[in-house]
């Protein structure tokens, strides 16, 4: 009996982790990627699941010769997202912090890997879905 209490209580989780994966995916879908505009899309789904107090880092390849867009998207619950563009030796090129929109144009002067580092504000102090949400690092680029 204890075994199946178990295995119900983690196939509980396993589902309301993929379903979150889900909504994240359908969220970023609809809610970000159009913000993208002119750029075109690099297509791939950078996103996490993140309450109040985290942070997620990613490290990207880019690649000389094209001007890029990044756009670090985030669902309501989340207000006050930030993020930092870092070199490979951790030098900040770029901090959101204080800056009015979540978007950076910018062009990399030689093919090289950048890491992005996306912080929530704020502290959770419940364990409460309510203070989870969506965080999408979306890439857009043109040729230059």
């Amino acid at each position: 009996m204890r075994n199946l209490f178990k295995t119900l209580i983690l196939l509980a989780f396993l589902f309301l982790g993929l379903n979150s994966n889900a909504q994240c995916k359908r969220f970023t879908k609809k809610q970000c990627i159009p913000e993208l505009k002119e750029y075109t899309f690099n297509g791939q789904l950078n996103t996490a699941i993140l309450s109040r107090g985290e942070d997620a880092e990613l490290m990207l390849s880019f690649y000389s010769g094209q001007k890029y867009r990044m756009y670090v998207c985030s669902e309501e619950t989340l207000e006050g997202t930030t993020f930092k563009i870092l070199d490979i030796d951790k030098n900040i090129i770029y901090n959101s912090e204080g800056k009015e929109s979540n978007v950076f144009d910018f062009k990399v002067p030689s093919t090289q890997q950048l890491i992005i580092q996306v912080s929530v504000p704020g502290q959770s102090n419940t364990h409460s879905l309510d203070f989870q949400g969506c965080v999408s690092v979306l890439i857009g680029f043109i040729e230059d």
